[in-house]
Order: C-alpha cells, then structure tokens, then sequence
C-alpha cells in the first residue's frame, strides 16, 4: 500500500513540473532570467572595456608626467643658459604641442566615458574627477612651459638682431678703418713725395723746365716746370739717382753739403743724397741738367 502512494505522490510531481514548465508564467521568467543574464554580461564587459581605457589614460599619465618634467628641466636650462639654437627650440616647441594635443584628446576619451557609465557610481565619479584633475595639472604646466619657451624665443631673436646690429657696426668699422688707413697712406705718401726730372738744356727748356734771365746769366728753373712730366719718388726710399751722364749740374736749389755726385764703373755720374731731410727741405723738384 505504502509503494502506491509513493509511486503515486512521485507521479503527481512530475505531472506538476511539467504543468510548471509549460506554463506562459515560466516561460516569462525564463525569458526575463535569460534577458538579465544578457545584459549582466555586456554590463560586464562595458566595465571591462571601461577599465582598460583607464587603465590606457593612468598609463598615458605617467607618460606625460616625464615628458612635462623632462621639457620643465630644458625650459628651466634653456632659461639659464641661453645657448640653444632655433633649431633645438623648435624641437621642444614640437614636444611641448604633442603634450597638449594628448591632454585634450585624454579629456575626450574620459568625457566618452562619462556617457557611457550611466549608473555614475561614487567610486567612478572620484576615478573620473582625479583624471580630470591631472590633465588640468598637466595642461597648466605645459602652458607655463610654453610661456618660457616664447619668452626664450623672444630672447634669442633679439639676440639674433643684437649679433646682426653689431657685425654691421663691425662693418661699417672695417669700412671706415680702410678708408683711414688708405687716407693715411696717401696722405703719408704724398708728405714724403719727391720729383726729379734729368734733361740736357735743350731738353729742359722745350719742356719750359728752365729759362734764363739774361744772355750771359746761368739757366733757372722756371715757375712753369712743375708742369713738365717728373718722375715720382718717395724720398725714403729714394737715396742715389743714377744721371747717365758724365756731366751734371742740379738746378734745383739743394744744400751742398746734403749730397753728392760720384762717378759709377762706366764713368757716368749718380747722385747720392746724404742728408735726406736737408736735401728736400726747399723744394720737392729736382732739376737735373747733364751732357
């Protein structure tokens, strides 16, 4: 008897589960289960998501702190020093927009999260404001930095037009010491300028070097001659002038005793000028007669 009602209450539990299962009741909750576990799963797997991005921006963080501190260190050099070229500043003018291109475009990752995370927990709320708060630290340096770097830009071109001032000043001091050395030489060269001319007496005369006072009175050098072609010396350098001739007489009017003439191997006769100083004293033209 005892066997019946088992086998009977065991019959009736199975006619009741399956009545169970296939009720539209069941059904909706299975379906509503299954939906919940769905969209458990992609939660999940948006927060998984959402954690690597983060985990992507710490990352990129750290990145910029040492970039920042890195540029903070040659700003802060350059500063002290001066000494680097355009070049090198345009590098970390390039550097330092690199820095604030990946600080807005971690502030536009953080704000696509911020839509994404509808519940907008405490936790993730405090996550999201310490980010936001970093990239504003970081982008506040960099402006400082930037401001460093155009006041060094600054600098350094008015340096550039400082160096190009003076190597004109330099110039125009090269320009001008030239032309005070060539005024000098020149000036030099005409005070210690002599002339001579040597001719026979008819030589002389056609030239209208020479004329005479009377018939029996000796030739003179005449206020025409400097027009004639004398040859140029410079009486430093200047201490024997060869005649050619076996005779000669100086018209010209020099002390006696500043010169005198000697006969060379072939006979002919060369002035020589002892006293330089005494011999050009009265005058620059030297009139030589020979033949």
């Amino acid at each position: 008897m005892r066997k019946f009602i088992v086998l009977g209450i065991g019959a009736s539990m199975f006619f009741l589960g399956s009545c169970v299962e296939s009720s539209q009741k069941y059904k909706d909750l299975s379906a509503r289960a299954d939906s919940l576990s769905n969209v458990a799963a992609l939660q999940n797997q948006e927060l998984e998501g959402m954690f690597a991005d983060i985990n992507d921006i710490t990352a990129g963080m750290q990145s910029l702190r040492d970039a920042e501190h890195f540029l903070t260190l040659e700003a802060e050099k350059e500063g002290k020093t001066a000494t680097k070229s355009k070049q090198q500043l345009a590098q970390l003018k390039n550097d330092v927009q690199a820095i604030t291109e990946a600080i807005a475009g971690y502030k536009l990752q953080i704000a696509r999260l911020e839509g994404k995370n509808k519940s907008q927990s405490a936790e993730f709320k405090r996550l999201i404001a310490g980010l936001n708060a970093q990239l504003d630290e970081r982008a506040e340096k960099i402006a400082e930095i930037t401001g460093q770097l155009a006041a060094t830009n600054k600098e350094l071109a008015a340096k550039v037009m400082e160096v190009k001032q003076l190597t004109q000043n330099v110039d125009s001091l090269n320009k001008e010491s030239k032309g005070q050395k060539l005024t000098i030489a020149e000036q030099d060269q005409t005070i210690h300028m002599a002339n001579y001319l040597i001719g026979s007496r008819k030589a002389l005369k056609d030239a209208e070097v020479i004329s005479r006072q009377g018939i029996f009175c000796p030739p003179i050098v005449s206020s025409q001659a400097q027009k004639a072609d004398f040859i140029n010396i410079d009486v430093r350098e200047t201490k024997s002038i060869p005649l050619n001739s076996k005779k000669a007489k100086l018209l010209s009017v020099h002390p006696a005793d500043s010169y005198i003439l000697e006969a060379d191997g072939d006979g002919n006769l060369v002035l020589k000028i002892n006293d330089v100083n005494a011999f050009w004293k009265q005058t620059r033209y030297l009139v030589v007669m020979v033949g």
